[in-house]
């Protein structure tokens, strides 16, 4: 998805691709994602067609794209372990005003229908970042938008990934480095001073990476993830 970000806008491309977000094969194309263990490309994927449509006026793809992240963030610990919950679990609880809603409840036979507790809109908080023991005094984001820094009473400061959905973060023996595991499938080093990225990220996960932490010496990461 994101060669549309260095293509020059089409309206041609852009109605083909309102013609697939505003169907059913959007699902299809996010079960294939989950059969593949694929999903790290659902939510930078989304985000580059969402800037790339809305810059040029087709706001409603742009909607569709945004409710895919959002779709993809609400359900993936669900979908992640069994594909058929993207049937089972995801579509009926879709939120009524959802952009998605009005395109998939109804294209699908006998799907469960909730009929108490239905959601309206998406869960208010987005991604929950959790990592500081104390109380979290400032946060500011970076000039590009893609990482968060924070800093709190537990006298630590914290870069985040905005866009990859940092799962788990640790602090080495000495303070000089933190390690952070993503649902990008990647182990990534980060130095503690600067808040840049130390070397290049840590591969072999095939599923989200949900925990990570240094051995007592420091010279060493473990970390643990999804594909178990």
């Amino acid at each position: 998805m994101k060669h549309l970000q260095r293509t020059e806008f089409a309206a041609e491309v852009a109605i083909q691709v309102k013609g697939m977000l505003g169907s059913e094969k959007v699902h299809f194309w996010l079960e294939v994602l989950s059969l593949f263990n694929a999903w790290v490309f659902v939510c930078p994927g989304m985000k580059s067609v969402a800037r790339w449509v809305q810059v040029n006026g087709f706001e409603d793809v742009a909607a569709l794209a945004r409710d895919c992240v959002k779709f993809f963030r609400t359900f993936v610990s669900a979908i992640s372990l069994s594909t058929p919950h993207l049937y089972i679990s995801a579509v009926p609880f879709l939120p009524a005003n959802s952009a998605l809603a009005e395109v998939l409840q109804g294209k699908f036979r006998t799907m469960a229908e909730v009929v108490v507790g239905h959601p309206t809109d998406w869960p208010s908080v987005d991604i929950q970042l959790t990592g500081h023991t104390g109380s979290v005094r400032s946060v500011a984001f970076s000039p590009d938008g893609t990482r968060i820094v924070s800093s709190s009473d537990d006298q630590t400061v914290r870069v985040w990934d905005a866009e990859k959905g940092v799962m788990s973060v640790a602090f080495s023996p000495d303070g000089a480095r933190i390690v952070s595991g993503s649902d990008d499938q990647t182990v990534r080093m980060w130095d503690a001073d600067k808040g840049v990225q130390i070397g290049s990220p840590l591969q072999g996960h095939t599923n989200v990476v949900r925990s990570v932490a240094f051995s007592p010496d420091g010279t060493r990461i473990v970390s643990g993830s999804d594909d178990q």
